[in-house]
């Protein structure tokens, strides 16, 4: 039986728990339901329906996790390879009065599709009749329900838990048979998200690589004339050949200035990816034929900005101090309105840091950088009525440096 790898990281999970006085983790949204279990739900995907998916985590690693999940989806956990969460509990609806051991009402079983009974069954058919048959009886009504047997069967009933969702709580309430105490702490999971695995570094890297030859596809694609839209549909068919999916292609504030590209304009790109949930985020500058000398200071510039950020890659850094350096030092050029770069966490969000609650994206308290985060060093810059430059790198942090997700050079991309 394929098994998802575990992405989380649970060593500092645990830490982290334990700091906040804290029993474990209960996760609804998207992003962190598949943190804890490793497993992308169907209906994260937008199809017209809703579906609810929770991870229940405790704080020690001993401790049997639990994860929740619509009944009808039993099958695509062996299309897709299990999680290592190996307790499940699916839901289905209202039963016959029928109830659990617990208390709980027992939900219908699952219909599900009929089984041939003349045709043999290869073997990933015998798994999906396998599935169905193990869960016989073993319905939820309802979702919220099964969060509760998970809880339970988790070791968190009355324990003290960080939850992503504020409605979580409120759910609880709303049902009886369990006493728990929720905590909103959506940025425990950002702040656990900071430093990778290895497994996820293994897949940054497959998405760094997708998203940068496709950006790079992108220039050598851009003609004079063609529009940004033609440009960006390019960059996300070179995304999903590679087995990625694009997020977005910008060009700098407010899309192309003349709504197509001209020769000799200086134009940035900047790339957001995505293989297997995880991003890959990259830029840099380009022209159609010739630069003209003012784009080539000042990507000249950046590209001496990216050498001192690279004197800073260092566990013990702080992301502000990496960001007034490299800015600093960049003005100091000549380059004189250059703002200083952005340095972020880079995961399962283009941002991967914990947030505040309010501003707009981007705004974030400062971190320190510690072996296995993965960053980017950020350094746009538009001057409208002139053009852009842009330069964007990943990398990973080690122990007494850095090293690099992306491949690519750091010339100036010229278009023919």
């Amino acid at each position: 039986m394929a098994e998802t790898k575990k992405l989380i990281n649970h060593q500092r999970a645990e830490q982290i728990l334990d700091r906040e006085g804290l029993d474990g983790l209960i996760a609804v949204t998207p992003i962190n339901f598949y943190y804890l279990s490793g497993y992308w739900g169907l209906y994260y995907t937008p199809v017209g329906f809703e579906g609810i998916y929770f991870a229940i985590v405790p704080k020690h690693q001993a401790s049997q996790p639990a994860m929740v999940m619509p009944a009808l989806e039993l099958r695509r956990l062996e299309t897709k390879g299990r999680s290592w969460i190996s307790d499940v509990y699916a839901y289905s609806s209202d039963g016959e009065g029928d109830y659990f051991e617990d208390g709980l009402p027992r939900g219908v079983d699952y219909d599900s599709w009929p089984v041939s009974d003349f045709e043999e069954l290869n073997d990933l058919e015998s798994k999906w009749k396998k599935i169905i048959d193990d869960f016989k009886d073993n319905f939820t009504e309802n979702s919220i329900q099964a969060l509760i047997r998970g809880i339970k069967s988790s070791g968190l009933e009355k324990k003290k838990v960080a939850t992503d969702d504020l409605r979580i709580e409120q759910w609880l309430k709303n049902e009886s048979g369990i006493e728990i105490e929720c905590e909103f702490r959506p940025d425990l999971f950002n702040e656990i998200r900071l430093v990778k695995t290895e497994n996820e570094i293994e897949i940054l890297k497959q998405a760094a690589l997708i998203n940068e030859r496709s950006l790079l596809s992108a220039i050598d694609f851009m003609f004079e004339g063609a529009r940004w839209d033609e440009i960006e549909n390019h960059y996300m068919s070179e995304m999903a050949k590679q087995g990625g999916r694009g997020v977005y292609l910008l060009c700098g504030v407010g899309d192309l200035p003349n709504e197509v590209c001209r020769k000799n304009e200086p134009i940035m790109f900047d790339a957001l990816g995505q293989y297997r949930r995880y991003h890959g985020d990259f830029g840099r500058c380009a022209v159609i034929d010739k630069p003209n000398s003012v784009q080539v200071e000042r990507h000249q510039a950046i590209v001496e900005g990216w050498a001192i950020a690279q004197q800073y890659l260092t566990p013990g850094t702080a992301y502000s101090d990496i960001s007034n350096e490299v800015g600093d030092y960049i003005r100091g050029l000549g380059f004189e309105n250059f703002r200083n770069p952005v340095v972020h966490s880079l995961g399962l969000e283009h941002t991967d840091d914990p947030k505040l609650i309010g501003p707009q994206p981007g705004v974030k308290p400062d971190q320190i950088l510690e072996a296995n985060m993965v960053i980017n060093v950020d350094m746009p810059f538009t001057e409208i009525g002139w053009g852009s430059v842009h330069m964007e790198d990943t990398v990973v942090i080690t122990d007494d440096g850095f090293e690099r997700l992306s491949e690519a050079d750091f010339g100036l991309q010229i278009s023919r």
